[in-house]
C-alpha cells in the first residue's frame, strides 16, 4: 500500500522549505489538546521500523501503527499568508476535522 500521495505543487513547495535537508518528512500523530488528533509533517530520523517512500525526491516516513490507523496520506497545499501549510488527510480519517486544518511542516 502507498504511504503518501502528492497533490501537483506539494512537492515544490516542501522542497523550497527543507533547501538542502536530507531529513525524510515524517507523517505523525499531532495532538493540539483542543480538538481530537490529526496528521502532522516533521523533519525527523528514520526508525528501522517505519514504512518509507519517495516520492518527487522526498522521502516520506510513517511509523507502521499510524499508517494502519490513518490508511494512504494524501497532502494538498494551500498558502496562508504568504507561506506554505499543507492539508493532510487519509483513507482512514482521524478525527472529525480531517481535511480542514492546514499544518506546517515542522523542522
Amino acid at each position: 500500500m502507498p504511504i503518501v500521495t502528492l497533490e501537483s505543487d506539494v512537492a515544490d513547495a516542501m522542497r523550497s522549505l527543507v533547501a538542502g535537508d536530507a531529513r525524510p518528512i515524517r507523517i505523525e500523530l499531532q495532538f493540539t489538546g483542543c480538538c481530537d488528533p490529526s496528521l502532522g509533517l516533521l523533519l525527523d530520523a528514520a526508525r528501522e521500523s517505519d514504512a518509507v517512500q519517495e516520492v518527487d525526491g522526498l522521502t516520506f516516513v510513517i511509523d507502521p501503527q499510524t499508517q494502519e490507523l490513518a490508511g494512504e496520506v494524501r497532502i494538498a497545499c494551500r498558502h496562508e499568508q504568504g507561506q506554505a501549510a499543507f492539508v493532510v488527510t487519509s483513507t482512514h480519517p482521524i478525527g472529525e476535522w480531517d481535511g480542514v486544518t492546514s499544518t506546517r511542516l515542522r523542522m
